[in-house]
């Protein structure tokens, strides 16, 4: 009889996020990546249209990028569509540190490299 580990290991589990701080999945997929992040696991967050605008700094501890940067701190992999950023007039000045600015090609990385992949847009 084989012997089966107990342990699990720790899944990569990937999210796109295409809408703005308003709306419902801003405060979704922060809390999911916060539980996902305390039970060891891999996340990567890849922002595009609306999505990014939630890497806005805003001077308020509240704010999404306000929770957005613990979570990068806690160890969340965050880039976004340069293209998408520049589109709304969106530049690396005005955004929390720590995020990749890249393109579409790194969601489709993040995509084949997650054991799951949750897409949340309008």
């Amino acid at each position: 009889m084989e012997n089966q580990s107990t342990e699990k290991r720790p899944l990569a589990i990937g999210f796109l996020l295409t809408t703005s701080p308003e709306h419902q999945n801003s405060h979704t997929v922060f809390r999911l990546i916060e539980a996902l992040l305390a039970a060891g696991h891999r996340v990567s967050l890849f922002l595009m249209d609306d999505g990014i605008y939630n890497i806005v700094r805003i001077d308020s501890p509240n704010s999404p990028s306000a929770h957005l940067e613990k979570l990068i701190k806690a160890g969340l992999a965050v880039s976004l569509c340069t293209q998408s950023a520049e589109g709304r007039g969106i530049f690396e000045a005005d955004a929390v540190s720590g995020i990749g600015w890249l393109s579409q090609h790194a969601l489709s990385r993040i995509v084949a490299g997650s054991d799951r992949f949750m897409s949340f847009g309008a």
